[in-house]
C-alpha cells in the first residue's frame, strides 16, 4: 500500500468554505487528481526557488491525531523561550492563511496573492504542495530562528518531507486513511515511521502504543519519557521533570485527557530542540508562559451561535472520537450531537462511540467533493433528523450541542459565529 501523505492536497482531506474556492481559484483549483506518491516536483519546485527549505532548522510532527494540537504548544514554548518561529498546519477552519503563521501573524492577504502567483510557475503541484513550498518561502523570507512542521497525512510522501527536519515526533498511530496509508496499523505505523528514521532525533508519543513501535522503522527514535517525566497533579495541573533535575508546575493549555499526551511530546521535542543548541535549557518561566498563551481552535474550544453553545471537535476517526466520548462522559451535562464526515471515516465506528454519550443527533451534509452521502450517515445514524447544512441542523438541536466528525463541519460553524449570526437568546 503505498503511502502518499500530503501530496493528496488538503492536509487531512478537509477543504475550505465555497468563499474561499472563490477568493483563491487557482489554489482551490489544484484538487486530489494531482495525487501522485513521489516528492520530484516538490523538489523540483524547490530547486528552482533556491531551496528556502535550507534556510531554517525545523521540526516535523506525523501522526494519525494530536498533531495540531503538538505543533501548537511546541510553537508557543519555542516562541516564549525567545526565537521567531513558522508554524506549518493542516487543515484550515475559515482562512487557508491559517496555515502558514510566523509568531502569530498569517501573510497578509495581498501578499499572499502575490505568493501564490508565484506558484503558476509549478503548475502540477497539489493543493498541499503548493501551500508547503509557500510555507517555506515565508519562513525563509521572514528568517525564523525555526519551523513547526505538521505533516498532512502520512509521512513516507508527504511534502514537508522535503525539509528534511532534524527532529521528528510522533503524536498518534490509528485506522485513517486507510485506502492510502495502509490497511492495518502496521502499514498505517511503518508509513508515519519513515519520518522518525530519517530525522537526527525521533521522539515517540506516550500515547502510542508499543505494540506498533517495531512497525515504526525507527529503532533510534525514543519514548519523550526518554526527554523528561510528565504527570498529573490535579486537573489541569501536572508536574514535568527533567533527568538534570530541573522541575516545573505547568497547566495543560487545551481540553481533553488527551492532550497530555500531546504536550509531553511537545515538551521533549522542546527539549530536543536545546539538545541541538538552537535554544538554550527550557525554563519553566518560559514554558508555563508559552503555554498560557497557546490556543488551538476547533479541539474541544466553545463558541456561541445562534442561540447554542456549540463544542467544537474535529474528531474525524474512531481514536479522536473515542477521546471526545470520555470528555463528554466526564461533563454532566447532557449534549445534543451535529455529526457529518468526509466518505473514508468508519462512520458506523463512530456512531456506535459518540450515540451513549449524546441526546438528539442531527446529521447533514458537507459542501465537499468528498463528503459522506446523506444516505450513508443515515445508515449509520438511523435514529438522526436530517438538516440540508450544519446552520439548519443546529436549529433542530437543543442549547447545549457538540459539533463533530469533520474539521470542515467545525469550520463552518466557525465562520458563522465569526461572521455575527443573529444570537436569538
Amino acid at each position: 500500500m503505498m503511502g502518499i501523505g500530503g501530496a493528496w492536497g488538503f492536509g487531512q482531506g478537509d477543504m475550505s468554505t465555497s468563499s474561499q474556492a472563490q477568493i483563491y481559484p487557482t489554489l482551490f483549483g489544484r484538487g486530489p487528481g494531482r495525487i501522485l506518491p513521489d516528492l520530484g516536483r516538490m523538489r523540483a519546485a524547490l530547486e528552482d526557488l533556491g531551496h528556502p527549505e535550507r534556510d531554517f532548522p525545523s521540526i516535523l510532527i506525523v501522526g494519525t491525531n494530536g498533531k495540531g494540537s503538538t505543533a501548537a504548544m511546541l510553537s508557543a514554548i519555542l516562541q516564549a523561550s525567545g526565537l521567531r518561529v513558522g508554524r506549518y498546519t493542516s487543515p484550515h477552519l475559515v482562512d487557508v492563511r491559517e496555515r502558514i503563521v510566523v509568531g502569530a501573524e498569517r501573510i497578509p492577504e495581498e501578499e499572499f496573492g502575490e505568493m501564490l502567483g508565484t506558484m503558476d510557475s509549478f503548475p502540477d503541484l497539489s493543493f498541499f504542495e503548493t501551500l508547503t513550498v509557500m510555507a517555506f518561502l515565508e519562513f525563509s523570507r521572514r528568517k525564523v530562528d525555526v519551523a513547526v512542521l505538521e505533516a498532512g497525512m502520512g509521512g513516507r510522501w508527504d511534502a514537508t518531507r522535503t525539509a528534511q527536519s532534524a527532529i521528528a515526533g510522533l503524536s498518534s498511530v490509528a485506522l485513517d486513511h486507510s485506502s492510502w496509508l495502509g490497511e492495518s496499523i502496521e502499514e498505517i505505523a511503518a508509513d508515519k515511521g519513515s519520518a522518525l528514521a530519517a530525522a537526527e532525533i525521533g521522539i515517540i508519543a506516550p500515547s502510542v502504543e508499543d505494540r506498533v513501535l517495531p512497525a515504526l522503522g525507527a529503532p533510534e527514535a525514543v519514548r519523550a519519557s526518554r526527554r523528561l517525566e510528565v504527570r498529573v497533579e490535579a486537573g489541569a495541573s501536572l508536574k514535568a521533570r527533567f533527568p538534570d533535575g530541573r522541575r516545573m508546575r505547568l497547566q495543560l493549555p487545551l481540553v481533553g485527557a488527551h492532550q497530555l499526551s500531546n504536550l509531553h511530546l511537545a515538551l521533549a521535542l522542546g527539549d530536543a530542540a536545546s539538545s541541538l543548541g538552537w535554544i538554550g535549557q527550557l525554563e519553566e518561566e518560559s514554558v508555563r508562559r508559552g503555554l498560557e498563551t497557546c490556543s488551538w481552535p476547533g479541539r474541544l474550544s466553545e463558541i456561541r451561535l445562534d442561540g447554542h453553545r456549540v463544542l467544537l471537535d474535529g474528531a474525524h476517526n474512531a481514536e479522536a472520537a473515542s477521546a471526545l466520548a470520555r470528555e463528554l462522559e466526564g461533563r454532566d451535562k447532557s449534549y445534543d450531537l451535529l455529526f457529518s464526515c468526509l466518505d473514508d471515516k468508519p462512520v458506523e465506528e463512530m456512531a456506535e462511540i459518540l450515540r451513549p454519550h449524546c441526546a438528539r443527533v442531527v446529521i447533514c451534509p458537507l459542501e465537499d467533493a468528498r463528503a459522506m452521502a446523506l444516505k450513508r450517515l443515515q445508515e449509520a445514524w438511523p435514529e438522526a433528523l436530517r438538516a440540508d447544512d450544519p446552520l439548519s441542523g443546529l436549529e433542530l438541536l437543543g442549547e447545549r450541542v457538540v459539533a463533530a466528525g469533520s474539521l470542515r463541519l467545525v469550520g463552518v460553524l466557525m465562520e458563522a459565529s465569526q461572521k455575527g449570526v443573529p444570537d436569538v437568546e
